[in-house]
């Protein structure tokens, strides 16, 4: 008895010992639902303040950068970052699970990297300031951006041909020392990179133990073409297009599939997305631009495209079949960029691909959310906390949202039940339009800069929405029932997808509740199936329209459109 005693106890000593030794690692919390946003120094000097971020949208968010002094991990500036630090932790009182992670490196601080990484005694010394810049700023980790090892990057930066191996070890180096104090305190600590998309980085790294080391790796899907080349060409294209100039054909499908064909877990992958595209001036009208020789070139970010560009006279908006991407050709110009649909595209992809997450570069560019949101939404696959997957409404939200036309309403949620409003209609149209450029409204109570000011403009200018008599056009009104079929009436016609098809309402008990401006709105919408009514033989014409509903009305209304 004693000796199973002895043998039980040695045996429980054994088991404690191990799960003391075993330091929590904080992919464990967002294994396969990683969202990564980076968040530049410069956003908050722009008027971007951390009070302002989708927080609840990310499981990860990254401050970008800090640099390499001395050999060790130091803030670029002191004050302000450390002020802005303190703004980003804070958002973890509302969203308990974020992490907040510094990043090291990017383009302009990577110089110092193969001098950190070169040395045992350097790379240890480096890897406990990383920690200790960490607990100082009460941070959840650190991400490297190294630009790049062995080769490339902006000039200046030193390379070695031993960065290969030595980035491995650096890697190694920190993780150690993040375990060691997840040990002491039971505190799961992020080690995570960026990194490039081509064959080019992977031969300049070893993936497969880059992969084992790091929790995950920010793919930085984008930047396939841009200034530094001779031709203008996409930015980040979903799909390699065929005709185009063979010297380098790389896409973000091509750029997962290889890393993956280099023994890394799709799901250590979290794919890194562009809220930027370029434009370049000075192009051929030749295919519209597209492998054209070119002027100039720079980035626009995608809140100075919807803002400026879509809207421009003189610019076609146009989409690549093969690349699955949006962009405007005019005025002598090539401009590349990602919309709501696009990003919807890449998110699926990640998907379906079984990656680990999605993430974005750099969320000032998209201050309203709208790529981040469309992105988040196909990515959990409609997968709101608030709608069922049996809900009669459930498939409905999945394809309105991945299509880009509706949003969830914040924290994983879509909120089916509350009312879309007028304003919000005639956004959701707008995006169904293509987001065309119309100029100025001429309602009162319609603000420049609202999200759907350049919805209503062009709306009421189409004919597809009207105004109240007191010249105002109240955005924030609920929408009823007939309502919303006549504005769906309004832009079938604008379409000429209004075949003509005519149901009666006289069997309807409450028929005499229709307004009569909106009879031969429900009459079509019945008729074409895009409005039904109730079991009990009601339409409920002043009932207001609610988002589960809506969102199945518009699938149908979009079928509708596709088969006219």
């Amino acid at each position: 008895m004693q000796r199973t005693r002895r043998l039980t106890l040695l045996l429980l000593a054994i088991i404690l010992t191990l799960s003391l030794a075993a330091a929590p690692r904080a992919a464990a919390a967002g294994a396969g639902d990683i969202v990564v946003g980076y968040y530049a120094s410069w956003a908050a000097r722009q008027g971007y303040t951390p009070d302002k971020l989708p927080a609840e949208q990310f499981t990860q968010i990254n401050y970008a950068f800090a640099k390499i002094e001395n050999g060790r991990l130091a803030l670029e500036d002191p004050e302000g970052d450390r002020k802005v630090l303190g703004e980003l932790t804070a958002l973890r009182k509302q969203n308990p699970e974020l992490k907040i992670v510094l990043s090291v490196g990017g383009w302009d601080e990577s110089t110092w990297f193969s001098d950190v990484a070169s040395s045992s005694a350097q790379r240890e010394t480096f890897a406990r300031s990383c920690l200790d810049l960490i607990r100082a700023h009460d941070l959840d980790g650190v991400d490297l951006d190294w630009e790049y090892p062995v080769s490339g990057g902006t000039a200046g930066v030193i390379h070695r041909p031993q960065d290969r191996e030595n980035f491995t070890l650096l890697l190694r180096a920190i993780r150690k020392t993040l375990d060691r104090q997840s040990r002491k305190d039971g505190r799961p600590y992020v080690l995570s990179i960026a990194g490039a998309a081509g064959n080019g980085y992977l031969n300049s790294i070893e993936p497969r133990a880059v992969a084992e080391t790091v929790d995950h790796i920010f793919l930085m899907a984008y930047d396939f073409h841009g200034p530094w080349d001779s031709q203008a060409n996409f930015n980040a294209p979903l799909r390699p297009v065929s005709g185009g100039p063979s010297r380098y054909q790389g896409s973000v499908e091509g750029g997962v599939n290889a890393w993956v064909s280099r023994g890394v877990p799709a799901e250590k992958l979290v794919l890194g997305m562009p809220l930027y595209g370029y434009i370049y001036q000075g192009v051929s009208r030749a295919q519209d631009g597209l492998y054209s020789g070119f002027d100039s070139a720079r980035s626009v970010a995608w809140d100075k495209v919807k803002g400026e560009y879509l809207e421009r006279p003189g610019y076609r908006q146009l989409r690549h079949r093969e690349a699955e991407v949006p962009y405007l050709s005019g005025n002598g110009c090539f401009l590349s960029y990602d919309d709501e649909a696009s990003i919807a595209a890449k998110a699926e992809l990640a998907r379906d691909c079984g990656l680990g997450g999605v993430g974005f570069w750099e969320l000032s560019q998209d201050r309203e959310g709208d790529l981040i949101q469309s992105a988040c939404s196909a990515w959990r696959g409609g997968g709101f906390s608030d709608v069922p997957a049996g809900a009669w409404y459930a498939g409905a939200v999945e394809a309105v949202c991945e299509a880009g036309l509706m949003q969830g309403t914040g924290a994983g949620t879509f909120a089916p039940g509350a009312a879309v409003t007028r304003g919000q209609i005639a956004a959701i149209l707008y995006r169904l339009a293509g987001s065309p450029g119309i100029y100025g409204s001429s309602f009162s109570d319609v603000r420049t800069g609202a999200y759907y000011a350049k919805a209503v403009a062009w709306a009421a200018r189409r004919g597809v929405v009207e105004g109240f008599p007191d010249g105002t056009f109240r955005p924030d009104q609920p929408v009823s029932r007939q309502q919303l079929a006549a504005v769906l009436w309004r832009y079938a016609k604008l379409e000429r997808a209004d075949s003509g098809k005519r149901a009666g309402l006289e069997d309807y008990r409450d028929a005499g509740e229709v307004g009569a401006y909106a009879g031969e709105a429900l009459s079509w919408a019945l008729a074409e199936g895009v409005l039904q009514g109730t079991k009990e033989g009601n339409l409920l014409p002043q009932g207001q329209a609610a988002r589960g509903q809506t969102a199945v009305l518009l699938e149908r209304f979009q079928k509708l459109l596709e088969s006219a």
